[in-house]
């Protein structure tokens, strides 16, 4: 039984490490990722592709290897495509088509992070750098390693905190207000009694 709670207890430590966690995610997000690429290769680049090539496009790009006819209502033969042995050279683009999209999508989603990646670490590097040079310089005026560490820290974040809001403008108070409405109501008077003169 105690083997079984420490298989158990191995298993739930291997199944919640983020390695695992970001790989089913991964697959999860692949899967639905390939509906999307295939979807948009077969109703977006191949009806393209069909319409430069000919009547049937990529369909009557295929070589028989082994032929079987059958006949039609009129007696005519025809080739019977789902008992005859053929190369489907147009799924088979079609299929390249789906890779080269997949990796050129794929290729830009990591460009960008890995961009972002490292624009972060260069602002995480030079803040750091900052930090030392202000720790040295508060050394230097014998503060303790310790305590010059502390207070650069505080005084980095301090300074990277964004700037506040400015303040909004003071809310005219009601005796304001109506003196202004009052103000408004005597030239609007005065207007009227000109305009009749």
């Amino acid at each position: 039984m105690k083997a079984i709670k420490n298989l158990f207890e191995e298993f739930k430590k291997f199944i919640t490490k983020g390695n695992v966690v970001d790989m089913a995610v991964g697959v999860i997000i692949g899967a639905a990722f390939t509906a999307i690429v295939t979807s948009f290769n077969k109703e977006v680049i191949m009806p393209i592709v069909n319409f430069f090539l000919a009547s049937d496009g990529t369909a009557e790009l295929v070589t028989v290897l082994k032929a079987v006819y059958t006949l039609d209502a009129e007696g005519n033969q025809i080739l019977d495509m789902t008992n005859s042995i053929f190369i489907n050279w147009g799924s088979f683009i079609s299929k390249i088509l789906d890779f080269l999209i997949t990796a050129i999508i794929l290729f830009t989603i990591l460009k960008v992070v890995t961009s972002v990646g490292n624009l972060s670490s260069k602002v995480r590097e030079k803040a750091k750098k900052k930090a030392e040079k202000l720790a040295k310089k508060l050394q230097k005026k014998g503060m303790s390693q310790e305590e010059a560490e502390a207070q650069a820290a505080a005084e980095l974040a301090v300074a990277e905190e964004p700037a506040p809001a400015p303040a909004e403008p003071p809310k005219p108070t009601s005796e304001e207000l109506l003196a202004e409405i009052r103000d408004l109501l005597v030239a609007q008077s005065a207007q009227q009694k000109s305009d009749a003169e």
